[in-house]
């Protein structure tokens, strides 16, 4: 004899099973339908016909049916997105003024691709302690830079001020190396 619980249980998974039969009967009367007005447009065709027929009506049956995302991200719509502006006949579009590395401020460095406040600051800080950037190279002694971030920054920023005197090892680079006189 059968416990209370498990009575209970046997008429949960019994209802269940149940429901799930129902919605089955629902969605195959409904598909049914499609297909009877599929067949219905294309009177006396054949079994081929009728199986195209049948295939329409379900693709038209999934089209209907609510799309569900697997991320749980909204995607903007089209009509949100912005788009580049397209420069006018004739007229070669201006390239942005190129940043200088050495003299740009945090505020200007975040206007680079990629490069948000924390990483202006790293920038700045790290210009501030070693002394002003050289090459292109030495932006990757900066944490947070990597190679493809120096391969997008490289028609966007420019150097001045004198070279710097570390090497990326961190000594003293063969240019500035002097005898001493003591």
């Amino acid at each position: 004899m059968a416990t209370k619980q498990e009575r209970l249980a046997l008429s949960f998974i019994t209802g269940i099973a149940l429901t799930a039969v129902g919605v089955r009967a629902v969605g195959v009367q409904r598909f049914d339908a499609d297909v009877a007005k599929a067949t219905r447009q294309a009177p006396d065709s054949g079994l081929a016909q009728r199986a195209l027929a049948a295939q329409v009506a379900a693709v038209d049956s999934a089209a209907r049916a609510p799309r569900r995302r697997k991320s749980g991200v909204k995607r903007p719509s089209l009509s949100l997105r912005q788009k580049a502006p397209t420069p006018s006949r004739g007229v070669a579009p201006t390239p942005p003024p190129r940043v200088d590395v050495n003299a740009a401020t945090a505020q200007e460095l975040e206007t680079l691709p990629r490069v948000g406040p924390a990483l202006a600051k790293r920038i700045v800080e790290w210009r501030d302690r070693h002394g002003p950037f050289s090459r292109l190279e030495e932006l990757r002694h900066v944490r947070g830079i990597g190679p493809s971030t120096v391969r997008l920054l490289d028609s966007l920023v420019t150097f001045s001020g004198r070279p710097s005197p570390l090497d990326s090892e961190g000594t003293p680079s063969p240019a500035y190396h002097h005898e001493s006189v003591f």
